[in-house]
């Protein structure tokens, strides 16, 4: 009886030994877009309202987990555990178009309010690519965007075209990969300002 005590005891401290050694449980990790200013006094290209609506987003670019590939994979990806963005990136390249658009002086107001006074430019978008790839040497943020500017009146489109631009990361923390997609989705947007300019 009493070795079946002493048994029964070592386990008891193995179990608690076990738990005292186990690993913390991870932390959600949310992170947002922040928009970099472009010089101000740049006259607008448009001269009415535009509205840009929420992006389009298919199977996981819909949802808030940041996503990852690798070159020895192209076709596959991946979700990161615990590290999301902040909304849905439908929402939020919806309010950083906007609020990037607006900066770079697209139009006299950028809005995310459709029937508002004035509205008479639309910009739709869909969401193709973003996300982290990794090629073993190197990782860089990946984006593509197909980007329609449409005229209300009379409803005509005015340019339809898929955007993409990669930047590579300063190392490879999730914070060097939001600041490179800020710095590719910026050159997107340069890259739509300068078409919808050549309109003119």
């Amino acid at each position: 009886m009493k070795n079946l005590i002493q048994i029964a005891a070592a386990f008891l401290l193995l179990l608690l030994v076990g738990c005292q050694t186990a690993a913390p449980v991870p932390v959600d990790k949310y992170f947002r877009l922040t928009v970099l200013q472009s010089p101000a006094g740049t006259p607008p290209l448009l001269q009415d309202k535009l509205y840009v609506a929420p992006l389009r987003a298919d199977g996981p670019y819909a949802e808030r987990t940041m996503l990852f590939a690798s070159v020895q994979q192209p076709r596959e990806l991946q979700q990161y555990h615990y590290q999301q963005w902040s909304e849905p990136p439908s929402v939020l390249l919806q309010e950083h178009l906007r609020a990037s658009l607006e900066a770079m002086a697209l139009a006299p107001l950028v809005s995310d309010v459709a029937f508002g006074e004035g509205v008479n430019y639309l910009l739709n978008g869909k969401i193709l690519r973003l996300e982290k790839l990794n090629d073993g040497s190197q990782t860089k943020a990946v984006v593509a965007l197909r980007l329609t500017l449409h005229k209300k009146k009379p409803f005509v489109i005015m340019l339809e075209r898929n955007y993409s631009a990669e930047e590579l990361l300063g190392d490879g923390s999730q914070n060097a990969y939001v600041a490179a997609t800020e710095v590719a989705l910026q050159r997107i947007y340069s890259n739509f300002r300068a078409d919808v300019k050549a309109l003119n």
